[in-house]
């Protein structure tokens, strides 16, 4: 039946039958209007049948329509897989926001193997029709270099494309990536639309570029009131840094140790690392508190714990030495071998003087002669002393200059 036979026998009923207009009208929705229709109700499994019958005879739409069903599990048991197979079904005809959800399940790997590549080609697709979702997740990719060769330059394009249509979460990233390309009055103006858009990062960023006069004429004052109102909000980085400018007395700042400890303990809280070495540091010196090694230590051990190679080494040197602590040998070399395997060069050549002294048990002049080696390489200038004396007489392959 043509659309203009349709509207003539739509004209007749309503002149001559007695059949209210809007169920006649309703006769003529097609699969995917009534698809739509049940699924403003609700009716999933309504809607799952009628797009079904347009996926079927090739609609494009439905087709999309019915791979989101699959993939939400609504009206049905989630199937990633069938979302896919209709996801990839409508992306080939166009639809946009299938290559971009297409895109999304090779991302993620739902539905079938992880494939970055393939993921990236059906985001450059609906990218190309202007879909910001896309254009970010591209963005994305190309900043970090997630499965396909990394591109700062189109990335940066792509976040700014996705940002212009107010995708507001790529403005924060655009800055970052503009700040890489060495853009920094760019970057400036991106952190501040950032930080003025909410972003609490972008704020201690703002802050911190007043701070350095970085793309910005440096004004202190105007940045330590933004890293304030970061650290207000709770970014650790923030909290840290406005902790100890108030220390210093640095930034505008009047110097209120209490205050400013105070700020890095809450940072340290929140399990900043910066922030747990910067207290150990505090206590271990007195800086503004009352000198307390033990209590320097327990904040060296727990950076430790996660992973800190510097705090490692630091807890070995204070158990060696008794410091904060009575000495335990033992338990610092614990410490000590977690640090070396980590590759912190103080560590490596704490650890050669343990084996050149003899202290796990025995002299053990070719290991102490590796390490003060890789020591030396790693930049820790009184290695080389050291090797030096530990080669005397001595033909060990360390020994000897490399090319």
């Amino acid at each position: 039946m043509t659309l203009s036979r349709v509207t003539i026998g739509l004209v007749f009923m309503l002149c001559f039958g007695s059949t209210p207009a809007q169920a006649q009208f309703g006769l003529f929705k097609s699969a995917v209007e009534k698809g739509h229709e049940a699924y403003e109700k609700e009716d999933f499994e309504a809607a799952l049948k009628h797009w079904t019958k347009a996926a079927k005879k090739g609609e494009a739409e439905a087709q999309y329509r019915l791979g989101r069903l699959y993939d939400r599990g609504e009206g049905t048991e989630e199937d990633p897989a069938t979302a896919l197979t209709w996801y990839a079904r409508a992306a080939e005809q166009g639809v946009q926001e299938a290559q971009t959800n297409l895109g999304v399940l090779y991302d993620l790997g739902r539905g079938t193997e992880e494939d970055n590549a393939a993921a990236a080609r059906w985001f450059s697709e609906a990218a190309k029709q202007g879909n910001m979702v896309a254009q970010y997740n591209l963005a994305v990719m190309l900043d970090q270099g997630d499965g396909i060769p990394q591109n700062k330059p189109q990335a940066a394009a792509l976040y700014r494309r996705a940002s212009e249509q107010g995708m507001t979460i790529a403005v924060l990233p655009h800055a970052k990536v503009l700040d890489q390309l060495n853009k920094p009055v760019a970057a400036y103006r991106k952190y501040l639309q950032a930080a003025e858009a909410g972003s609490i990062e972008a704020k201690y960023m703002t802050g911190l570029k007043l701070q350095l006069g970085s793309g910005v004429q440096a004004d202190p004052k105007a940045g330590a009131e933004w890293i304030k109102t970061a650290a207000d909000e709770g970014h650790p980085a923030a909290m840290l840094h406005h902790g100890v400018s108030l220390l210093q007395g640095i930034n505008g700042l009047e110097v209120d140790a209490e205050a400013g400890v105070a700020l890095v303990e809450q940072a340290a809280e929140k399990g900043y690392m910066p922030a747990i070495m910067d207290l150990a540091m505090i206590h271990d010196t007195g800086n503004g508190v009352e000198q307390d090694r033990t209590k320097a230590l327990g904040y060296f051990e727990l950076a430790a714990k996660m992973g800190n190679p510097v705090a490692m080494n630091a807890v070995a040197e204070r158990l060696l030495m008794g410091v904060g602590v009575e000495a335990n040998p033992t338990a610092a070399l614990e410490f000590l071998v977690a640090a070396v395997r980590a590759r912190n060069p103080m560590a490596m050549y704490n650890m050669a003087q343990v084996y050149q002294s003899g202290m796990t048990g025995e002299v053990q002049l070719e290991e102490a002669v590796k390490l003060y080696r890789a020591a030396m390489e790693l930049g820790v200038p009184q290695a080389q002393e050291r090797l030096v004396q530990a080669c005397e007489g001595q033909s060990f392959p360390a020994c000897f200059k490399r090319n």
